[in-house]
Formats: C-alpha cells, sequence, structure tokens
C-alpha cells in the first residue's frame, strides 16, 4: 500500500525565514534549508529527525539555503538545485564564514564542507525531468525572484504532483520575466505568502518616484545612501539609475559587485543582460577604503549593502552621514522584523559599532520587491487550483488572514507552525 504525504514544517512557519520543510512519502525528501538572521541572534531550522534521500534547494538567499553546508557536515544525500543557486550560494557561504571569522563566533560549518556539499550536488536547468529519489522526480521552472531562482515541480510516488514555490514573483520585473506558472496538474502547493494581505506599488511608478527623490537629495548637496540587497536588488537599483543618465558618479559598494559577476555570467537568465551589463560596466566599482572617502566627497549614489542594514558598507557610509538633514537613505527591500533595518523604520535609531545613533538624514522605504503580491499570490492559487495549499514564509497575521481569505474561496489550506506535522 502507497504511504501518504507527510508534511513537516521545520521552520518558515507563521514566520519570515529559516525556510526548511520535510517531505515524507516514503521518499524524505527537505524542501530548503535556511537561517534567519536576527539582531541578537541566527536562528535555526528544526532538524530533519530521519535519514533524506534529498535535499532541494529553490534559490541561493540565506533565509532558504543558509544552513544547507551544516546539515552537510553530517548528511550524505544528495543535494538539487540550478547551476547559478550553486553559485549564489556558495558565494553567501563563504561571505558568511569571513563574517564569523571576524566577529569570533561558530558558523556552523567550514570550507571543507561547502566542498563537500559541492561534490554532492546535482544541478539542473529548469525544464528538465529529474529523478532524485527511488520513486520521486523533479522538475524546476523559472520562480521569476533572483537569478536560477526555481519552482519545484515533485512527481510522488502515489502519482500526485506537487509544487513548491519557494520565493516567486508571477510579476515581471526589470531584470526578470515573470514566475513559469505553465507546470501542469499540480495537486499540492506549498507556497510563500509574505505579501498576503497586500499589493505592490505599480514598478514603474516606484523606480519613478525612487529615482525622483535621489536626483532631489542629489540637488540639495546630500549624498543618495542605497542599501540593498547583494543578489538581484543592488543590480536592478544601478539599472533603474543608468536609463535616468544622472550628471553624478553611481558608486557600487559591497558583495553585490561579486553577485553582478555571477548574474551576467548567466545572461539568458535575464530579460535584458546588455543594458544591466552596460550599467554595471558604467557604475563605479568600490574597491577600498580611499574609493569611499572620495564617494562622500563629491555628490554621489552609493548602492551597498547589506539589504536590512545588518552589516556591511552601508554601516561605514551611515555612520558619516546619520547626521546630515541633506542626505538621504534608501531602504529598498523588505524589513523582516527584528533586524536593524526594520529597528531604524520604527524607532529612527540604529545601533552602529554598539554606539546608538539618532538619524537625522532622511530614511524612505520603497517596494521593490522581487516577492508577488497579494493578486498575484490569488492568481497563482487560481490558475494551478491544486486540492490542497500550504501556506509558509510570511508573518502570522498576514498568513492566517490569506488562509481565511482562500477558504472562503472553497480551497482546503493549512497554514502550520514551525515545528507541526500534516498529513496531506
Amino acid at each position: 500500500m502507497k504511504q501518504g504525504l507527510k508534511f513537516q514544517c521545520l521552520g518558515a512557519g507563521l514566520e519570515v525565514g529559516r525556510s526548511s520543510f520535510l517531505l515524507d512519502s516514503g521518499d524524505k525528501l527537505l524542501l530548503d534549508d535556511g537561517i534567519k538572521l536576527g539582531t541578537e541572534k541566527t536562528e535555526f531550522p528544526l532538524k530533519p529527525a530521519s535519514n533524506l534521500d534529498a535535499v532541494i534547494i529553490s534559490h541561493a538567499h540565506l533565509d532558504h539555503s543558509g544552513n544547507l553546508p551544516s546539515l552537510f557536515s553530517n548528511n550524505h544525500s544528495m543535494a538539487f538545485m540550478t547551476p547559478a543557486t550553486l553559485e549564489i550560494s556558495k558565494l553567501l557561504w563563504f561571505d558568511s564564514l569571513k563574517i564569523a571569522g571576524l566577529e569570533g563566533f561558530d558558523s556552523g560549518y567550514s570550507k571543507e564542507d561547502v566542498s563537500k556539499l559541492e561534490r554532492f550536488t546535482f544541478q539542473i536547468g529548469y525544464k528538465n525531468h529529474v529523478q532524485v529519489a527511488q520513486n520521486t522526480a523533479l522538475e524546476f521552472y523559472d520562480a521569476g525572484h533572483i537569478s536560477g531562482s526555481a519552482l519545484t515541480k515533485l512527481y510522488l510516488p502515489s502519482g500526485k504532483t506537487l509544487l513548491y514555490t519557494g520565493d516567486f514573483n508571477a510579476a515581471e520585473t526589470r531584470l526578470y520575466h515573470k514566475a513559469d506558472l505553465k507546470c501542469g496538474k499540480i495537486d499540492y502547493l506549498i507556497m510563500e505568502s509574505t505579501y498576503g494581505d497586500r499589493n505592490h506599488p505599480p514598478r514603474l511608478q516606484t523606480e519613478k518616484a525612487f529615482a525622483e527623490s535621489v536626483i532631489e537629495t542629489l540637488d540639495n548637496g546630500g549624498h543618495a545612501l542605497v542599501s540593498a540587497f547583494a543578489v538581484g536588488r543592488s543590480q536592478e537599483l544601478i539599472d533603474v539609475l543608468e536609463e535616468r543618465k544622472l550628471n553624478v558618479p553611481v558608486y557600487l559598494d559591497g558583495m553585490g559587485q561579486k553577485a553582478a559577476r555571477i548574474m551576467l555570467d548567466y545572461p539568458s537568465l535575464l530579460k535584458n543582460p546588455k543594458f544591466l551589463k552596460k550599467a554595471l560596466l558604467k557604475a563605479r566599482w568600490v574597491k577600498n577604503e580611499a574609493m569611499r572617502s572620495k564617494a562622500l566627497k563629491e555628490p554621489s549614489v552609493i548602492v551597498t549593502t547589506s539589504g536590512m542594514l545588518q552589516g556591511g558598507p552601508v554601516l561605514y557610509y551611515l555612520k558619516k552621514l546619520y547626521n546630515d538633514e541633506r542626505s538621504r537613505l534608501f531602504l529598498t527591500g523588505f524589513q523582516v522584523e527584528g533586524t536593524p533595518g526594520r529597528t531604524l523604520l520604527d524607532t529612527g535609531r540604529i545601533e552602529v559599532d554598539r554606539e546608538l545613533l539618532q538619524v537625522r538624514m532622511k530614511v524612505e522605504k520603497y517596494d521593490f520587491s522581487a516577492h508577488s503580491d497579494h493578486d498575484c499570490l490569488l492568481h497563482t492559487v487560481e490558475k494551478l487550483s491544486p486540492e490542497k495549499i500550504v501556506l509558509v514564509h510570511g508573518d502570522a497575521q498576514v498568513v492566517q488572514a490569506f488562509q481565511k481569505e482562500l477558504h472562503s474561496k472553497g480551497f482546503e489550506v493549512f497554514a502550520p507552525r514551525t515545528g507541526e506535522e500534516l498529513v496531506l
């Protein structure tokens, strides 16, 4: 007799961060293995209790991939991901190791673990049907989130199909095509719900408002400090600014430089790789402290990591500019509760190098999200029309409100907490 499908939420249940989900259909598969970076501590997913047949990574962001090297320090299953996801993940894993060394804490893995993981990784392109366990097959589809991000379609031993979205965007952005939802019949849907209660403003309107505020800042004699995620967001904003043809230098600092090189190595994943390459080549890539000082001595735009102010060069610039009312800080992504970026938005203060700064420069937040908004999520559910839905990766009140809405439309919907098990 065929076994039913068991689902265990090991992370990202009624929360954003540390995505990790265990599927047991006889074959035991782990979907993502991420971490949750907080101000005080890093949170990890629960450990799967059993040996795994395969680990599948949807995309490279640390809240989906960050715990994988630790898992592989004593795990011998195969990992499956796209080639771009592996390259970007390695960049982020090695950066985490570097930070751990500088700050004197244990990352939970070593360079040797990353090398081992790479040897045990099977790289798969989109729309390739691959057997990942004895009775389970996989196909990846473009998720439209970042380079290499994938919707994971599983063909289960029961004959049913399951789609795990990871983070996905069912709307086009400047850099990426929208998620490829032409993935056939889906029986079970595990879907992120970060923005299950609201819509994003029109993208072109956001780009225009952002660019106009940058120009206004420069006209007032200030600096435009743009805090951005290293992968995708930094490059998108460089692209937006290039289109406006500013008559001041645009600097790119931080890990966004290395991420840009990887993204350009996979041009087929980008919507307009030629324009992005042109924009990136025109930007001034900050190589040292002297260039940072120079950027602050002339009217300029500085696009730099990290996106939630958790570290990176943005803190160097912020400490120099926080008291300058002519300058502006632009936050361009989701600010997870408990992160310095969220704290700054809520209180007007931020701690840098153990000093609490009352920020006088203007702080503006722009919604350049790479996630599906409410209408895109609803469209996805209605298009795929699954038998059962599991909502993950969203703040509790958001997930529960969206669950209630989907229930009212006749869908069977679960919203498990971290640690909870379901039988689908």
